[in-house]
């Protein structure tokens, strides 16, 4: 009973990912305006996902009691790698009593390092059979993806708390359209998200999973239904024109497909299916491509250079907090204390996460986070057979690419989620 209801929360917790309810701690103000980035939250699927590792810790504590569970004497593999990660772990703790000027946010963005890790473990423990991860990520994509495809074909948006949506419109400021003077300004999709990046992200995500799902299963309706969500899913990738997310799914699809044909003599048909779909939506709203690839209306021009000069930014943030890093989470109060008078909704992470990752940790932050992932590796490679680990690795590096032109993988809860899924994924699929 006690299993059951752990595999039943963790499962619903895959399933609510996109679902943005979320219990508002306190809210954060610069220069009068919303600050995002200082909003403290709790989301539904973290609250469930704290139940589920409260529910794991009793359990191995019941089994060291009864002497189920032994302590390992020896120095293996996984034993390093866990405790590189304490370390770092033990780091972001300094770092958020020590060092960061906001203890409030570094302390969330503390929270959620730590239940990404944990909720990778869990998903990687074998705990769940790899159906059962895979089933309720795909299934969770069916909401979003047809609110994607209504918000961009109808210009539409609603609001709810329930579901954790805000209402946008082409016709405010700062909601993200593609526009110019020839095509007039059109309402990306946001999904059940906050961002159209965040949504492409996800939508990537979930492709993966319904590519590799249908590798997983015989049953010829359950194909078909993987078919049609695929097609939705594509469709509101298409329509998120997250240029990030599209040159990500690019790069997957390229990369499988080269693979499978030469390596494993076999056409993938789902790759087929979104490819053909994708080039048809491609030709169909080419204008409005062409308008996200070439970038030369003012909108896209502003856009790009608001990023160059936060990349300016960080380096000259960076300059001053080279060793220990302004503090998990507080990029936005360091650009606010280089420039006071700027609006108060303009502050946001450096987009790119590398960079983020630099300003906030530090080198020695740094440091002990190559150091988690060099132990990572060499336990993987004790696990998995050496002769695949390139089509591992390079998905690894696909899925990477999120994070060059954008912040929100290492600035936001649901990117701490993603990158946990993602990975746990890898590493499930290559060792089971």
């Amino acid at each position: 009973m006690f299993s059951k209801l752990k595999k039943y929360l963790l499962q619903l917790s895959l399933f609510l990912l996109p679902i943005q309810t979320v219990y508002i701690v306190q809210d954060g103000f610069l220069n009068g305006q919303k600050w995002q980035y200082g909003t403290i939250v709790f989301y539904l699927t973290e609250i469930i996902l704290w139940i589920v590792i409260m529910f794991f810790v009793i359990d191995f504590f019941i089994l060291f009691k009864h002497k189920e569970i032994k302590a390992k004497k020896t120095w293996d593999k996984e034993k390093i790698f866990s405790i590189s990660f304490l370390l770092f772990l033990l780091y972001l703790f300094f770092n958020t009593f020590f060092v960061a000027n906001n203890f409030e946010i570094a302390y969330q963005l503390t929270r959620w390092w730590m239940l990404g890790f944990l909720f990778f473990i869990i998903l990687s423990s074998g705990f769940l059979q790899i159906k059962s991860i895979l089933w309720p990520l795909v299934l969770s994509s069916i909401l979003p993806s047809i609110l994607g495809i209504w918000q961009f074909l109808t210009q539409q948006t609603f609001a709810s708390k329930l579901l954790g949506l805000s209402f946008y419109s082409a016709d405010i400021s700062g909601v993200s359209v593609v526009a110019s003077e020839q095509v007039g300004r059109w309402l990306r999709s946001y999904g059940t998200f906050v961002h159209p990046n965040i949504f492409g992200a996800y939508l990537v995500l979930v492709i993966i999973a319904v590519f590799f799902l249908w590798q997983k299963i015989d049953n010829q309706k359950q194909k078909i239904f993987l078919y049609v969500l695929l097609f939705l899913q594509t469709m509101s990738l298409f329509f998120t024109f997250s240029r990030t997310a599209w040159i990500t799914w690019l790069l997957f699809i390229i990369f499988v497909s080269v693979y499978y044909i030469f390596k494993k003599k076999k056409i993938l048909w789902p790759v087929i299916f979104s490819s053909v779909f994708f080039i048809i939506l491609f030709n169909i709203f080419f204008t409005l491509v062409q308008n996200r690839i070439q970038s030369n209306s003012s909108y896209e021009v502003k856009s790009i250079s608001e990023r160059l000069v936060g990349y300016r930014e960080a380096l000259n943030i960076w300059e001053e907090h080279r060793y220990l890093g302004v503090g998990a989470g507080n990029y936005t109060l360091a650009s606010y204390e280089l420039n006071k008078n700027r609006v108060g909704s303009s502050y946001q992470p450096v987009h790119n996460i590398y960079l983020l990752f630099f300003v906030e940790y530090g080198i020695v932050g740094f440091a002990l986070f190559v150091f988690v992932l060099i132990n990572f590796v060499i336990y993987w490679l004790s696990v998995k057979k050496v002769d695949q680990i390139f089509f591992w690795l390079i998905l690894a590096i696909i899925f990477s690419t999120l994070g060059l032109f954008d912040h929100y993988l290492l600035s936001s809860y649901l990117g701490f989620l993603f990158l946990s899924i993602f990975f746990a994924l890898i590493y499930r699929l290559s060792t089971d």
